[in-house]
């Protein structure tokens, strides 16, 4: 089956016409006025630039300042103050150790000194581990992981695989088009999955032996935890306000999902006979 006929998945991107759109270019027009000698000078500046453009000044600029707000980290708050020239040094050699970590490290442990540090040595070099930073994070979009770790559903496989089930049931029925609907998806996905969660909360702690909690408060308050002070009782209505205040959060998503669809404007070219509710509208040519 051909890419032109494939049917996309629910949550599935078309990251071929994202970079497209991003890449787009688009004229920017600046106009900066000054005076010289009593006399007003206006200056016109036109240019071409893109998303990805912007994008990619933006990163370079936040490399920048990091290697700059390092610096200063050495010059004033570590231990003994050191010289301007002593920050540098210590810097790039602290640089060089991030540069030599930053090939086998995780996309999300990657910061800005991490950027700065390659960026020092290359700048394309920095752009492309920014684009492996990117490339995750939209993956983690996608896949769901990142709707999971909000809904508390990433400690294992099996916790992950049931928020995967809830998110994919929503998405099979609504086929979702485009990226807010996709979003408002992972929304009712989440707010189902803590409903569900402090549901099971406030029956286990409506019908649970409060002689068993107590056990395990001294077990947490023996490493160091200190439990807040709240009765059973109030610790219930508790889960019970948590559960009912993601039940309306699921169908207030609900709702605006729907709505979405039924007041999506409709656009018909070339028609030559409409029928809008009882009505039968004919156009001429």
């Amino acid at each position: 089956m051909s890419n032109q006929t494939r049917k996309r998945k629910p949550f599935e991107v078309d990251r071929t016409a994202r970079a497209a759109r991003r890449s787009k270019p688009r004229t920017v027009k600046q106009v900066s006025a000054q005076e010289h000698n009593g006399e007003k000078i206006t200056r016109k500046n036109e240019y071409q630039t893109s998303q990805d453009d912007a994008e990619t000044r933006q990163v370079l600029v936040e490399a920048a300042q990091s290697f700059i707000e390092t610096i200063e980290f050495y010059k004033k708050d570590f231990g003994e103050p050191l010289s301007h020239d002593e920050a540098i040094k210590e810097t790039l050699e602290r640089y060089e150790c991030r540069r030599n970590a930053v090939a086998g490290l995780q996309p999300q442990k990657v910061t800005w000194g991490h950027i700065a540090a390659v960026a020092q040595v290359n700048p394309d070099d920095a752009l492309t581990l920014w684009a492996r930073v990117r490339q995750a994070a939209e993956d983690e979009l996608e896949s769901g992981k990142r709707g999971a770790e909000v809904a508390g559903h990433n400690a294992n496989p099996f916790a992950r695989a049931q928020y995967l089930a809830i998110r994919d049931a929503f998405a099979d029925q609504w086929q979702p088009q485009g990226g807010i609907e996709s979003g408002m998806i992972e929304m009712m996905a989440v707010a189902y999955s803590l409903q569900l969660y402090w549901n099971t909360v406030a029956h286990d702690r409506a019908v649970s032996v409060h002689n068993d909690q107590r056990d395990q408060l001294k077990r947490f308050a023996s490493s160091g935890w200190k439990s807040p002070y709240q009765s059973e009782a109030d610790a219930v209505d508790q889960a019970h306000r948590l559960a009912d205040g993601y039940n309306r959060q699921f169908l207030r998503v609900l709702r605006q999902l729907r709505d979405l669809r039924r007041y999506a404007p409709v656009v018909i070219q070339n028609a030559q006979q409409v029928n809008v509710g009882n009505q039968q509208l004919n156009v001429s040519a």
